[in-house]
């Protein structure tokens, strides 16, 4: 009864109720998961932080530097989280102690920046704007992350939805990270997002307009002018559900051309949003340096320190943290590191086709979701193949990656097999009730 009311409404207001029940569900988790609290279920990489706390310091106290680049104020016996805490105190600073960083362009800092203006309105006290912040941050990554578990559960079932769901809540580095206003890891998903609507609309339209691969280039150079780190994992993230269609279709042997010029079309629009965001860089860094020389080579520079060199092969990085023993998901005294995730995607991916060999048919198609977990362990690999410097040096922000693209395809596989074996008990259940004459 409930599915024919919901039937009956007008389209506009199934994507209305839709969007405001997805963030309601945001904002019930951030606050039951404490993620709006720093203190209670801690940090992870505070000192860049320091760097957009630097930054807001800077918006609030009517200061301005050229180009407008994230920084710190350089005062006497520095501490890694001391712009944190002169934002909290309300501390007055000077403008002419202020650093620019500019390594990357920066947005989330101009961002929070205004935010955080916006907030004083409502709460002059450091530390409770410093919490609406951080509640922010989560909320928005809980939105993102629900989208795609909706979209997961509409396509291979309700408990593949929930197993997607669930390697967010279980995943500790994403707990720690999420609030952390340097990474805004919300931005990670928006590349995947944007796949998933072009996807969307080349199944309910037959062609995806001009305006769909228009927010694939805005959600890949948003997510680049909050940093370039890692961009080779979002950039098959946004390829994600297009190549998973791509491949469906060859082994139905339906249809594949268009899907395949869909995933060079959003291509190119992502490396598009990636070069736009480029440009602005290097425009900003002009505008700090005044010479374009100086400019290119500092961008040079900050590109190349973290992917050339190093004494560790690529295959010695990759090893390092596919065999690392932390919990990659943590369910409760059950700890999920990399190769168990791998085994156990592997096996629900094979019982999933055991199954449909003895007549157990999936949600959703099976060569679909295999292609969808195998990006989701090639996609990080990628990042320890282009930049094995950055990932030798920053062992601490590499292991998140698992949890964008390995656990979240990992317990999408499993919820599906759970979804695969209630249908056919539930078949063969209907099938055993004698008929009523």
């Amino acid at each position: 009864m409930i599915q024919n009311h919901w039937a009956r409404l007008p389209a506009p207001a199934r994507a209305l109720l839709t969007a405001a029940a997805l963030l309601l569900g945001a904002v019930a988790l951030t606050f039951a998961m404490h993620n709006q609290d720093t203190y209670r279920t801690g940090t992870w990489d505070e000192t860049s932080q320091s760097l957009v706390f630097g930054r807001i310091l800077q918006i609030q106290n009517h200061q301005s530097a050229p180009a407008g680049f994230l920084g710190n104020y350089l005062v006497e016996g520095r501490d890694p989280q001391q712009d944190r805490y002169l934002f909290r105190e309300n501390a007055p600073v000077r403008p002419e102690e202020y650093q620019p960083y500019t390594h990357q362009s920066g947005l989330q800092g101009l961002a929070f920046g205004w935010l955080n203006k916006v907030y004083s309105l409502i709460n002059q006290g450091g530390e409770a704007r410093e919490r609406m912040l951080y509640a922010t941050n989560s909320i928005l990554l809980y939105l993102a992350s629900l989208c795609l578990a909706a979209a997961a559960g509409r396509v291979f079932g309700p408990t593949a939805g929930l197993g997607f769901a669930a390697a967010v809540l279980c995943a500790p580095w994403v707990q720690r990270g999420m609030k952390n206003l340097y990474w805004c890891l919300w931005t990670w998903w928006l590349p995947a997002l944007a796949g998933l609507l072009v996807w969307q609309l080349a199944r309910r339209r037959g062609r995806v307009p001009g305006w769909g691969y228009g927010l694939v280039f805005g959600a890949v150079g948003l997510r680049c002018l909050c940093g370039f780190e890692f961009i080779s994992d979002f950039l098959i993230l946004c390829e994600a559900a297009l190549f998973a269609a791509w491949v469906d279709a060859l082994v139905r042997r339906a249809p594949a051309r268009p899907w395949f010029f869909r995933m060079v079309y959003t291509g190119f629009a992502a490396v598009g949003g990636f070069a736009a965001a480029l440009g602005v860089w290097f425009a900003q860094n002009v505008a700090y340096f005044g010479d374009a020389g100086e400019a290119w080579r500092s961008i040079l520079e900050a590109a190349t320190r973290h992917s050339l060199g190093g004494d560790a092969s690529i295959p010695a990085v990759i090893s390092l943290y596919l065999t690392s023993a932390d919990p990659v998901l943590q369910l409760g005294p059950v700890a999920l590191p990399p190769l168990a995730l791998i085994a156990l995607g592997a096996a629900g991916l094979a019982l999933m086709a055991l199954g449909q060999k003895f007549g157990l048919r999936p949600a959703g198609s099976l060569p679909a979701l295999a292609a969808l977990w195998c990006l989701g362990l090639l996609a990080p690999l990628s990042w320890m193949v282009l930049a094995k410097m950055h990932c030798q040096i920053h062992t601490h922000l590499v292991p998140i990656l698992w949890n964008f693209a390995l656990a979240p395809a990992t317990l999408t596989v499993l919820g599906a097999l759970v979804w695969q074996l209630a249908r056919g008990l539930r078949r063969r259940k209907t099938a055993g009730i004698p008929r009523v004459t």
